[in-house]
């Protein structure tokens, strides 16, 4: 077994050298999905500390620092699904589908199954926030299918779902994937986001028999096209446009509904919604574009160093806000340091990560 599992671009620089090929390392492009993963990462932290959904007050001042941080960082759990699709739809060019599924159930699936089980023990044991007699079979199954221990865990369950999907899409023949994605994308986009969001934004009394479990696909596909598609300037320009509309589209619809009827709140939230979609892949597109930059300012070693731990965070993180609650004091303090406060929850994470990696068994806790 080996000793750190590798990250989906790190498999492709290994395979290219194992197998001498003749083409060239985009090593740019392979930065900027390692430091998607890192603001990914940090983005869920935020998000989670900045407390959107319990804030209560009507300070209008507070409400927009919460309201911005929510807005802004919600493009962390579509950037980390972008970087799938970025990375793995093309992964029968590197290894079998048998290899696939081999990593896929250590990288994925061992790991969110045993973190049910530390957390469900954790929060019966040490928090007591949950009761030994209901780990029964039924509610221990629950727990994990309705991620009912952690809601970190429903984003999970979206990478889950993807990962099971992906060989279907993969095998596409080479010449033609470029195509047959972007019809995809934008089928998707018309049908899972477009439509959707124009019946709710304008109350329009109509059925919508077309929203798929399967929505999520969209950022597969948007993840490839915006890796391998040399976009025209004008092309970069309109994405970055519509992702910056899309912006302030959700963050100020957001409050005109909170203040105006605080049931409507939810209007422009949802991860298939179309400012979450425009938003999500102007920011990855950003990062794809000036990854070059990225390399002259920070150590390519550090940056790929760092996004080998990101998953320890997405899994780590709320258990430690739970445990800080404890003490109230330290918990009010840093929660109205939003920024500081998931910076520092970040390095520890990221710190038990390291550690966790330099022990026999339990490096597969963190992949």
């Amino acid at each position: 077994m080996y000793i750190r599992p590798h990250t989906n671009e790190e498999e492709e620089i290994s395979y290219l050298k194992n197998n001498n090929t003749k083409k060239k390392i985009n090593q740019p492009k392979l930065i900027a999905i390692s430091f998607a993963k890192i603001i990914s990462s940090y983005g869920v932290i935020t998000l989670h500390i900045n407390g959107f959904w319990k804030f209560h007050s009507n300070d209008s001042k507070h409400f927009m620092t919460v309201n911005f941080y929510e807005t802004f960082f919600y493009y962390s759990v579509p950037v980390f699904v972008l970087c799938i699709g970025a990375t793995l739809l093309n992964f029968n060019e590197r290894y079998s589908i048998f290899e696939y599924n081999k990593k896929r159930f250590i990288k994925v699936f061992i790991p969110l199954l045993c973190w049910n089980i530390i957390l469900c023990l954790y929060k019966v044991y040490f928090l007591k926030s949950l009761k030994f007699e209901k780990l029964n079979f039924i509610n221990i199954w629950n727990y994990f299918f309705l991620s009912k221990i952690s809601n970190i865990f429903n984003s999970l369950h979206i990478f889950l779902l993807t990962y099971m999907l992906i060989p279907l899409l993969a095998y596409v023949e080479k010449e033609k994937k470029m195509n047959i994605y972007l019809y995809y994308f934008f089928l998707l986009l018309f049908t899972q986001s477009v439509v959707p969001y124009l019946i709710t934004i304008f109350r329009i009394k109509i059925a919508w028999i077309y929203k798929l479990k399967v929505g999520y696909l969209i950022y597969i596909f948007a993840g490839y096209i915006i890796y391998n598609y040399n976009f025209l300037s004008y092309q970069k320009f309109i994405i970055y446009l519509l992702g910056t509309l899309s912006f302030f589209i959700h963050l100020i619809g957001t409050k005109t509904m909170y203040f105006r009827d605080k049931a409507k709140i939810r209007l422009h939230k949802g991860y298939l919604n179309l400012p979450a979609i425009l938003h999500s892949c102007a920011i990855f597109l950003f990062l794809k574009e000036n990854s070059c930059f990225i390399l002259k300012k920070v150590n390519k070693n550090i940056i790929n160093n760092i996004a080998s731990l990101t998953f320890g965070p997405f899994f780590l993180h709320y258990p430690i806000l739970e445990t800080i609650q404890i003490f109230p004091k330290l918990y009010n303090y840093l929660f109205f340091n939003t920024l500081l406060f998931s910076f520092f929850i970040f390095c520890l994470c990221l710190l038990i990560s390291y550690i966790l990696k330099k022990i026999p068994i339990l490096r597969l806790l963190v992949p």
